[in-house]
């Protein structure tokens, strides 16, 4: 039969290596685990910053193509207004008969004010369209 000392070293033994196995091993899992989630959390905000670098060069773009655009826009209206300029005025004054039978009634023949209006409401409408083309870009590009 065995002693009771040499059990009892025997079991300690055991319990002192199984205790050395399980701190080791949990020291382990706590160094495994925080590096597996810094580099996951690196990866997620580098796929972050490149997302968010594409979403920006898209705006970028897309709002530079809309200054040009409204800048084309304002050009050609003072391009129409100044050749309006030599357009005559409306009359004032003038009696309800003559205005059947007065000048200014088709488009080549409107006087400066009512053209130029015209003209002004025309570019309004495209700045607005245009506005509109760059607001559904941005909506497009954010959903790529």
């Amino acid at each position: 039969m065995p002693s009771p000392v040499l059990i009892l070293a025997v079991v300690l033994a055991f319990v002192i290596s199984n205790g050395y196995s399980y701190v080791k091993g949990g020291k382990a899992a706590d160094t495994r685990w925080p590096a597996q989630i810094q580099t996951d959390r690196a990866n997620a905000e580098a796929a972050a910053r490149e997302t968010e670098k594409r979403h920006q060069e898209a705006a970028n773009a897309i709002t530079r193509r809309h200054n040009a655009e409204v800048s084309a826009v304002r050009r050609n209206l003072d391009i129409a207004l100044d050749s309006l300029r030599n357009r005559p005025d409306r009359p004032a004054g003038m009696p309800e008969a003559a205005r059947a039978d007065c000048e200014g009634g088709t488009g080549a023949e409107l006087f400066r004010p009512d053209a130029e209006f015209l003209a002004r409401e025309a570019a309004r409408a495209d700045e607005i369209r245009a506005g509109l083309t760059a607001c559904y870009a941005h909506v497009d590009a954010t959903l790529k």
